[in-house]
Protein backbone atom coordinates (compact mmCIF):
# COMPACT_ATOMS: atom_id res chain seq x y z
CA UNK A 1 0.00 0.00 0.00
CA UNK A 2 1.36 3.16 -0.99
CA UNK A 3 2.65 4.92 2.36
CA UNK A 4 1.33 8.63 1.34
CA UNK A 5 -2.39 7.47 1.27
CA UNK A 6 -2.30 6.43 4.98
CA UNK A 7 -3.19 9.41 7.40
CA UNK A 8 -4.45 7.92 10.63
CA UNK A 9 -4.17 9.88 13.61
CA UNK A 10 -2.74 7.98 16.87
CA UNK A 11 -1.46 9.92 19.76
CA UNK A 12 0.76 6.95 20.74
CA UNK A 13 3.40 6.42 18.22
CA UNK A 14 5.89 3.72 17.25
CA UNK A 15 8.29 4.50 14.48
CA UNK A 16 11.32 1.88 13.59
CA UNK A 17 14.14 2.39 11.51
CA UNK A 18 16.49 -0.43 10.57
CA UNK A 19 18.42 -0.27 13.46
CA UNK A 20 16.29 1.04 16.48
CA UNK A 21 13.08 2.31 17.29
CA UNK A 22 12.07 5.67 18.66
CA UNK A 23 9.09 5.46 21.01
CA UNK A 24 7.11 7.98 23.03
CA UNK A 25 3.64 8.13 24.69
CA UNK A 26 2.47 8.62 27.98
CA UNK A 27 -0.40 10.82 30.18
CA UNK A 28 0.77 14.31 28.23
CA UNK A 29 1.77 13.09 25.03
CA UNK A 30 -1.13 10.59 25.10
CA UNK A 31 -4.09 13.25 26.36
CA UNK A 32 -5.53 16.44 25.05
CA UNK A 33 -4.59 18.83 27.92
CA UNK A 34 -7.33 21.19 27.55
CA UNK A 35 -9.88 23.93 25.28
CA UNK A 36 -10.10 21.95 22.17
CA UNK A 37 -11.62 24.53 19.27
CA UNK A 38 -12.68 21.75 17.22
CA UNK A 39 -12.08 17.80 17.95
CA UNK A 40 -10.67 17.06 14.80
CA UNK A 41 -7.66 19.26 15.64
CA UNK A 42 -7.17 18.71 19.14
CA UNK A 43 -7.07 15.06 18.31
CA UNK A 44 -4.44 15.41 16.09
CA UNK A 45 -2.49 18.19 17.54
CA UNK A 46 -0.97 16.08 19.98
CA UNK A 47 -0.09 13.03 17.76
CA UNK A 48 1.31 15.68 15.42
CA UNK A 49 4.06 17.60 18.05
CA UNK A 50 4.84 14.27 19.00
CA UNK A 51 5.77 12.39 15.39
CA UNK A 52 7.65 15.75 15.00
CA UNK A 53 9.79 14.86 17.74
CA UNK A 54 10.95 11.11 16.34
CA UNK A 55 11.65 12.88 12.65
CA UNK A 56 13.70 15.81 13.88
CA UNK A 57 15.75 14.02 16.43
CA UNK A 58 15.33 10.14 15.96
CA UNK A 59 17.23 7.75 14.36
CA UNK A 60 18.29 10.12 11.49
CA UNK A 61 19.55 13.18 13.83
CA UNK A 62 21.93 10.19 15.76
CA UNK A 63 23.47 9.27 12.15
CA UNK A 64 23.76 13.13 11.13
CA UNK A 65 25.50 13.54 14.69
CA UNK A 66 27.76 10.81 13.85
CA UNK A 67 28.76 11.83 10.07
CA UNK A 68 29.70 15.59 11.78
CA UNK A 69 31.70 13.96 14.60
CA UNK A 70 29.34 15.11 17.01
CA UNK A 71 29.29 11.59 18.00
CA UNK A 72 30.38 8.50 17.34
CA UNK A 73 29.11 4.69 16.91
CA UNK A 74 30.59 2.07 19.19
CA UNK A 75 28.96 -0.78 18.68
CA UNK A 76 26.96 -3.12 16.11
CA UNK A 77 25.57 -1.38 13.21
CA UNK A 78 26.44 2.28 14.41
CA UNK A 79 30.00 1.30 13.75
CA UNK A 80 28.74 1.06 10.37
CA UNK A 81 26.39 3.94 10.66
CA UNK A 82 29.51 5.56 12.07
CA UNK A 83 31.57 5.36 8.52
CA UNK A 84 28.62 5.55 5.99
CA UNK A 85 27.59 1.99 5.64
CA UNK A 86 23.77 2.85 4.93
CA UNK A 87 21.12 1.15 2.99
CA UNK A 88 17.44 2.05 1.83
CA UNK A 89 16.36 0.52 5.02
CA UNK A 90 18.11 2.96 7.07
CA UNK A 91 15.98 6.05 8.26
CA UNK A 92 12.12 5.43 9.50
CA UNK A 93 11.54 9.70 9.32
CA UNK A 94 11.07 9.91 5.58
CA UNK A 95 7.65 7.54 6.11
CA UNK A 96 6.70 9.00 9.38
CA UNK A 97 6.71 12.64 7.87
CA UNK A 98 3.74 11.77 5.42
CA UNK A 99 1.91 9.27 7.37
CA UNK A 100 -0.17 9.86 10.95
CA UNK A 101 1.17 12.59 12.76
CA UNK A 102 2.60 13.80 9.88
CA UNK A 103 1.97 16.14 6.62
CA UNK A 104 -1.63 13.96 6.11
CA UNK A 105 -2.92 15.43 10.01
CA UNK A 106 -0.90 18.59 9.64
CA UNK A 107 -2.85 19.16 7.06
CA UNK A 108 -6.39 18.19 8.18
CA UNK A 109 -5.30 20.17 11.83
CA UNK A 110 -5.19 23.63 9.55
CA UNK A 111 -8.61 22.49 7.45
CA UNK A 112 -9.93 22.27 10.93
CA UNK A 113 -8.54 25.29 12.68
CA UNK A 114 -9.25 27.11 9.23
CA UNK A 115 -12.91 26.71 9.53
CA UNK A 116 -13.01 27.59 13.14
CA UNK A 117 -11.28 30.72 12.60
CA UNK A 118 -8.50 29.86 15.00
CA UNK A 119 -5.56 31.65 13.66
CA UNK A 120 -3.00 30.73 16.33
CA UNK A 121 -3.53 27.04 15.68
CA UNK A 122 -3.45 27.32 12.47
CA UNK A 123 -0.08 29.60 12.46
CA UNK A 124 1.36 26.82 14.73
CA UNK A 125 0.83 23.91 12.38
CA UNK A 126 2.03 25.72 9.38
CA UNK A 127 5.55 25.89 11.28
CA UNK A 128 5.84 22.47 12.56
CA UNK A 129 4.75 21.65 8.64
CA UNK A 130 7.88 24.01 7.49
CA UNK A 131 10.18 22.17 10.57
CA UNK A 132 9.21 18.73 9.07
CA UNK A 133 9.43 19.50 5.19
CA UNK A 134 12.53 21.75 5.87
CA UNK A 135 14.24 18.78 7.45
CA UNK A 136 13.39 16.18 4.51
CA UNK A 137 14.80 19.10 1.83
CA UNK A 138 17.75 19.50 3.89
CA UNK A 139 18.44 15.67 4.02
CA UNK A 140 17.16 14.11 0.73
CA UNK A 141 17.32 17.59 -1.56
CA UNK A 142 13.80 16.35 -3.97
CA UNK A 143 10.72 15.31 -1.73
CA UNK A 144 7.19 15.03 -2.46
CA UNK A 145 5.49 18.49 -1.43
CA UNK A 146 3.23 20.02 -4.14
CA UNK A 147 1.20 17.02 -4.78
CA UNK A 148 1.70 15.45 -1.58
CA UNK A 149 -1.11 14.86 1.69
CA UNK A 150 -3.66 14.44 -1.44
CA UNK A 151 -3.78 10.53 -2.25
CA UNK A 152 -6.88 11.22 -4.12
CA UNK A 153 -5.62 13.40 -6.13
CA UNK A 154 -2.24 12.28 -6.52
CA UNK A 155 -1.73 9.02 -5.25
CA UNK A 156 1.72 8.81 -6.94
CA UNK A 157 3.20 12.36 -5.57
CA UNK A 158 5.72 13.46 -7.74
CA UNK A 159 9.34 14.54 -6.28
CA UNK A 160 9.46 18.49 -5.79
CA UNK A 161 13.11 20.01 -6.52
CA UNK A 162 14.98 21.08 -3.42
CA UNK A 163 15.07 25.04 -4.14
CA UNK A 164 11.13 24.91 -4.61
CA UNK A 165 10.47 22.96 -0.98
CA UNK A 166 12.51 26.06 0.18
CA UNK A 167 10.96 28.56 -1.37
CA UNK A 168 7.63 27.62 -0.43
CA UNK A 169 8.37 26.74 3.13
CA UNK A 170 9.03 30.55 3.06
CA UNK A 171 5.71 31.40 1.90
CA UNK A 172 4.36 29.08 4.29
CA UNK A 173 6.51 31.01 7.11
CA UNK A 174 4.91 33.78 5.75
CA UNK A 175 1.53 33.12 5.92
CA UNK A 176 2.05 31.09 9.27
CA UNK A 177 3.39 34.59 10.23
CA UNK A 178 0.00 36.72 9.10
CA UNK A 179 -1.91 33.48 10.91
CA UNK A 180 -0.32 34.40 14.20
CA UNK A 181 -0.97 38.34 14.10
CA UNK A 182 -4.04 37.38 13.98
CA UNK A 183 -4.62 35.04 16.67
CA UNK A 184 -4.35 34.88 20.34
CA UNK A 185 -2.94 32.54 23.06
CA UNK A 186 -6.08 31.20 24.59
CA UNK A 187 -7.21 29.78 21.52
CA UNK A 188 -5.04 27.12 21.71
CA UNK A 189 -3.83 26.99 25.44
CA UNK A 190 -1.88 23.63 26.60
CA UNK A 191 -2.65 21.67 23.71
CA UNK A 192 0.39 23.66 22.57
CA UNK A 193 3.34 21.51 24.45
CA UNK A 194 6.39 24.08 23.79
CA UNK A 195 4.67 27.66 24.17
CA UNK A 196 1.32 27.24 25.38
CA UNK A 197 -0.27 28.48 22.29
CA UNK A 198 1.74 32.31 22.63
CA UNK A 199 1.71 33.75 19.18
CA UNK A 200 4.68 35.98 19.48
CA UNK A 201 6.94 32.92 20.65
CA UNK A 202 5.44 31.14 17.55
CA UNK A 203 6.29 34.05 15.40
CA UNK A 204 9.92 34.57 16.98
CA UNK A 205 10.59 30.34 16.26
CA UNK A 206 9.00 31.12 12.28
CA UNK A 207 11.36 34.02 11.96
CA UNK A 208 14.65 32.03 12.81
CA UNK A 209 13.13 29.06 10.42
CA UNK A 210 13.05 31.48 7.53
CA UNK A 211 16.23 32.15 8.18
CA UNK A 212 17.30 28.74 8.37
CA UNK A 213 16.20 27.96 5.60
CA UNK A 214 17.35 30.37 3.47
CA UNK A 215 21.16 29.97 4.49
CA UNK A 216 20.23 26.20 3.52
CA UNK A 217 20.05 28.05 -0.36
CA UNK A 218 23.18 30.06 0.19
CA UNK A 219 25.19 28.28 -1.76
CA UNK A 220 23.31 28.72 -5.01
CA UNK A 221 21.63 32.18 -3.88
CA UNK A 222 23.90 35.30 -3.70
CA UNK A 223 20.70 37.06 -2.04
CA UNK A 224 20.42 34.66 0.86
CA UNK A 225 22.81 35.99 3.27
CA UNK A 226 21.26 39.63 3.61
CA UNK A 227 17.62 37.84 3.34
CA UNK A 228 18.87 35.20 6.66
CA UNK A 229 20.14 38.02 8.24
CA UNK A 230 16.80 40.13 8.33
CA UNK A 231 14.88 37.23 9.19
CA UNK A 232 17.34 36.28 12.16
CA UNK A 233 17.17 40.02 13.65
CA UNK A 234 13.50 39.47 14.13
CA UNK A 235 13.89 35.70 15.55
CA UNK A 236 14.16 33.93 18.67
CA UNK A 237 15.68 36.85 20.84
CA UNK A 238 16.74 34.91 23.99
CA UNK A 239 17.16 31.34 25.51
CA UNK A 240 13.83 31.34 26.87
CA UNK A 241 12.07 31.25 23.64
CA UNK A 242 14.27 28.43 22.43
CA UNK A 243 11.50 25.95 20.64
CA UNK A 244 12.01 22.20 22.67
CA UNK A 245 10.28 19.04 22.90
CA UNK A 246 8.17 18.35 25.55
CA UNK A 247 9.45 15.26 27.72
CA UNK A 248 9.42 13.41 31.04
CA UNK A 249 9.90 10.92 33.44
CA UNK A 250 6.68 9.30 33.11
CA UNK A 251 6.43 6.35 30.87
CA UNK A 252 6.68 6.71 27.33
CA UNK A 253 7.38 10.91 27.59
CA UNK A 254 11.35 10.51 28.10
CA UNK A 255 13.41 12.29 25.68
CA UNK A 256 14.76 10.19 22.64
CA UNK A 257 18.20 10.40 23.32
CA UNK A 258 17.58 9.12 26.94
CA UNK A 259 15.08 5.84 25.33
CA UNK A 260 18.03 5.26 22.89
CA UNK A 261 21.02 4.98 24.94
CA UNK A 262 20.35 4.69 28.44
CA UNK A 263 17.11 2.65 28.18
CA UNK A 264 17.80 0.50 25.32
CA UNK A 265 21.18 0.15 23.37
CA UNK A 266 23.90 1.88 26.12
CA UNK A 267 27.00 0.59 23.96
CA UNK A 268 25.89 2.02 20.71
CA UNK A 269 26.96 5.57 20.36
CA UNK A 270 29.04 7.72 22.44
CA UNK A 271 30.74 11.62 22.39
CA UNK A 272 32.84 12.07 19.57
CA UNK A 273 36.50 12.67 19.69
CA UNK A 274 36.74 15.46 17.61
CA UNK A 275 34.04 17.46 19.55
CA UNK A 276 35.49 16.44 23.18
CA UNK A 277 39.02 17.55 22.38
CA UNK A 278 38.16 20.63 20.66
CA UNK A 279 35.97 21.82 24.19
CA UNK A 280 38.71 20.41 26.29
CA UNK A 281 41.41 22.47 23.94
CA UNK A 282 39.37 25.41 24.76
CA UNK A 283 38.68 24.71 28.31
CA UNK A 284 34.73 25.18 27.45
CA UNK A 285 32.58 25.30 30.31
CA UNK A 286 29.70 23.43 28.49
CA UNK A 287 31.75 20.00 28.80
CA UNK A 288 30.47 19.43 32.32
CA UNK A 289 26.81 19.69 30.80
CA UNK A 290 27.12 17.80 27.46
CA UNK A 291 29.21 14.64 28.71
CA UNK A 292 29.87 12.57 31.27
CA UNK A 293 33.78 11.67 32.87
CA UNK A 294 34.79 8.48 31.08
CA UNK A 295 35.47 5.62 33.83
CA UNK A 296 39.14 7.29 34.70
CA UNK A 297 37.56 10.20 35.50
CA UNK A 298 38.01 12.62 32.59
CA UNK A 299 36.21 13.45 29.72
CA UNK A 300 37.50 11.15 26.59
CA UNK A 301 35.83 11.00 22.88
CA UNK A 302 34.99 8.27 20.72
CA UNK A 303 36.84 7.93 17.16
CA UNK A 304 34.50 7.29 14.43
CA UNK A 305 33.75 3.63 14.48
CA UNK A 306 36.08 2.45 17.78
CA UNK A 307 34.60 0.15 19.78
CA UNK A 308 33.03 0.74 22.97
CA UNK A 309 35.77 1.59 25.91
CA UNK A 310 34.42 3.07 28.84
CA UNK A 311 37.65 3.60 30.29
CA UNK A 312 38.68 6.40 27.37
CA UNK A 313 34.77 7.15 26.33
CA UNK A 314 32.70 9.29 27.86
CA UNK A 315 28.97 9.39 27.76
CA UNK A 316 26.35 11.97 27.54
CA UNK A 317 25.85 14.17 30.80
CA UNK A 318 23.37 13.65 33.83
CA UNK A 319 22.06 17.09 31.91
CA UNK A 320 21.46 15.97 28.44
CA UNK A 321 20.98 12.28 29.11
CA UNK A 322 17.69 12.71 31.61
CA UNK A 323 14.45 11.43 31.13
CA UNK A 324 12.79 15.16 30.69
CA UNK A 325 15.42 16.68 29.18
CA UNK A 326 13.89 19.12 26.46
CA UNK A 327 15.68 18.29 23.54
CA UNK A 328 16.27 21.68 21.22
CA UNK A 329 14.93 22.19 18.10
CA UNK A 330 14.80 25.91 16.78
CA UNK A 331 16.93 28.10 19.48
CA UNK A 332 18.32 31.15 20.13
CA UNK A 333 21.74 30.09 19.99
CA UNK A 334 21.39 28.85 16.81
CA UNK A 335 19.56 31.99 16.06
CA UNK A 336 22.54 33.78 16.80
CA UNK A 337 24.97 31.74 15.18
CA UNK A 338 23.24 32.63 11.85
CA UNK A 339 23.34 36.30 12.25
CA UNK A 340 27.14 35.84 12.79
CA UNK A 341 27.78 33.90 9.56
CA UNK A 342 25.19 36.19 7.85
CA UNK A 343 26.50 39.60 9.35
CA UNK A 344 30.33 38.62 7.96
CA UNK A 345 29.14 37.26 4.26
CA UNK A 346 26.87 40.60 3.72
CA UNK A 347 30.13 42.72 5.33
CA UNK A 348 29.20 43.87 8.75
CA UNK A 349 32.10 41.98 10.87
CA UNK A 350 30.89 44.51 13.84
CA UNK A 351 27.45 42.51 14.26
CA UNK A 352 29.31 39.61 13.13
CA UNK A 353 31.61 39.93 16.20
CA UNK A 354 28.53 40.55 18.20
CA UNK A 355 26.79 37.54 17.79
CA UNK A 356 29.59 35.64 18.08
CA UNK A 357 30.80 36.84 21.28
CA UNK A 358 27.06 36.49 22.30
CA UNK A 359 27.47 32.62 21.93
CA UNK A 360 30.43 32.75 23.97
CA UNK A 361 29.86 35.10 26.67
CA UNK A 362 26.37 33.24 27.13
CA UNK A 363 28.45 29.96 27.41
CA UNK A 364 30.93 31.62 30.26
CA UNK A 365 33.94 32.30 27.76
CA UNK A 366 35.70 35.48 27.47
CA UNK A 367 34.63 37.95 24.12
CA UNK A 368 37.09 38.13 21.39
CA UNK A 369 36.95 41.45 20.28
CA UNK A 370 39.86 41.94 17.80
CA UNK A 371 38.96 38.64 15.84
CA UNK A 372 38.09 39.94 11.44
CA UNK A 373 38.31 38.42 8.51
CA UNK A 374 38.98 34.83 7.67
CA UNK A 375 39.07 34.72 11.63
CA UNK A 376 35.75 36.30 12.34
CA UNK A 377 34.15 33.45 9.97
CA UNK A 378 36.15 30.27 11.69
CA UNK A 379 35.45 31.67 14.76
CA UNK A 380 31.82 32.19 14.07
CA UNK A 381 31.19 28.76 12.95
CA UNK A 382 33.13 27.06 15.53
CA UNK A 383 30.37 28.80 18.29
CA UNK A 384 27.80 27.80 16.35
CA UNK A 385 29.19 23.84 16.04
CA UNK A 386 29.62 23.48 19.54
CA UNK A 387 26.67 25.54 20.50
CA UNK A 388 23.73 23.51 18.88
CA UNK A 389 25.12 20.11 19.79
CA UNK A 390 22.97 17.29 18.86
CA UNK A 391 20.94 19.90 16.04
CA UNK A 392 20.45 18.04 12.61
CA UNK A 393 21.83 21.85 11.54
CA UNK A 394 24.99 21.03 12.26
CA UNK A 395 25.13 18.86 9.08
CA UNK A 396 23.36 21.42 7.08
CA UNK A 397 26.38 24.50 8.55
CA UNK A 398 29.09 21.73 7.21
CA UNK A 399 27.49 20.69 3.81
CA UNK A 400 27.40 24.65 3.19
CA UNK A 401 30.98 25.37 4.74
CA UNK A 402 33.18 22.37 5.05
CA UNK A 403 33.60 23.36 8.90
CA UNK A 404 34.68 22.11 11.07
CA UNK A 405 37.11 20.63 8.33
CA UNK A 406 36.65 17.11 9.91
CA UNK A 407 38.40 14.22 8.27
CA UNK A 408 36.32 11.60 6.64
CA UNK A 409 36.12 8.22 9.31
CA UNK A 410 35.92 6.12 6.42
CA UNK A 411 38.61 6.86 4.12
CA UNK A 412 37.56 4.68 0.96
CA UNK A 413 34.90 5.96 0.52
CA UNK A 414 34.91 7.77 -2.65
CA UNK A 415 32.10 10.21 -2.09
CA UNK A 416 33.50 11.79 1.42
CA UNK A 417 31.03 12.55 4.06
CA UNK A 418 27.55 11.85 2.88
CA UNK A 419 25.78 14.58 1.81
CA UNK A 420 22.23 12.96 1.54
CA UNK A 421 20.30 10.04 2.72
CA UNK A 422 18.76 7.22 0.21
CA UNK A 423 14.81 7.51 -0.08
CA UNK A 424 13.55 4.55 1.92
CA UNK A 425 12.92 1.33 0.30
CA UNK A 426 9.37 1.00 0.96
CA UNK A 427 8.62 4.46 -0.55
CA UNK A 428 10.44 3.33 -3.83
CA UNK A 429 8.46 0.86 -4.38
CA UNK A 430 5.61 2.26 -3.94
CA UNK A 431 6.13 5.51 -5.75
CA UNK A 432 7.43 5.45 -8.92
CA UNK A 433 8.51 9.14 -8.96
CA UNK A 434 11.36 7.61 -6.56
CA UNK A 435 14.31 6.78 -8.25
CA UNK A 436 16.51 3.58 -7.99
CA UNK A 437 19.57 4.13 -5.39
CA UNK A 438 21.95 4.28 -8.55
CA UNK A 439 20.31 7.42 -9.70
CA UNK A 440 20.14 9.30 -6.65
CA UNK A 441 22.26 12.24 -6.76
CA UNK A 442 25.01 11.84 -4.44
CA UNK A 443 24.66 15.84 -3.34
CA UNK A 444 21.86 18.23 -3.72
CA UNK A 445 21.62 20.68 -5.82
CA UNK A 446 21.84 23.67 -3.39
CA UNK A 447 24.92 21.53 -1.38
CA UNK A 448 27.92 21.65 -4.00
CA UNK A 449 31.01 20.47 -3.02
CA UNK A 450 33.36 22.71 -1.45
CA UNK A 451 36.92 22.38 -2.93
CA UNK A 452 37.68 24.67 -0.11
CA UNK A 453 36.71 25.14 4.18
CA UNK A 454 35.82 28.05 5.24
CA UNK A 455 39.18 27.68 7.69
CA UNK A 456 40.97 27.86 4.35
CA UNK A 457 42.30 24.81 3.83
CA UNK A 458 41.17 21.93 0.96
CA UNK A 459 37.96 20.36 2.11
CA UNK A 460 38.79 17.11 3.17
CA UNK A 461 35.46 15.11 3.14
CA UNK A 462 33.32 16.64 0.16
CA UNK A 463 33.79 15.31 -3.28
Amino acid sequence: MNRYLRAGASASLIFAGAACSDFLAGDKLDSDPNRATSAQASQLFTAMQVNSYYVLSGHAARVLSMWTQQMAGTDRQYIGYDQYSVTENLFGEFTAAYTGGGLPDIRSIQASARAAGNRTMLGIAKVWEAMNMGFLASNYGAVPYSEAADPAKFPTPKLDDQAAVYAALQTLLDGAIADLAAGSASSVGNLDLSFGGDPAAWTRVARTLKARFYMHTAETSSAAYALALAQAQQGIASKAGNLTEYHSSASGEENIWWQFIARDRDSYIRPGKFLVDLMKSRNDPRISSYFALNDQGVYGGAAPGEGLDPDKHSNLSDTRLVQDFAQPLVTWEETQGIIAEAAYRTGNEALARTAMNALRTDAGLPALTALTGAALLRQALEEKYIAIFQSPEVMADYKRTCFPNITPANSASAAGIPARFTYPVAERTANPNIPLPGSQPRRNANDPANATSADGTACRGQK
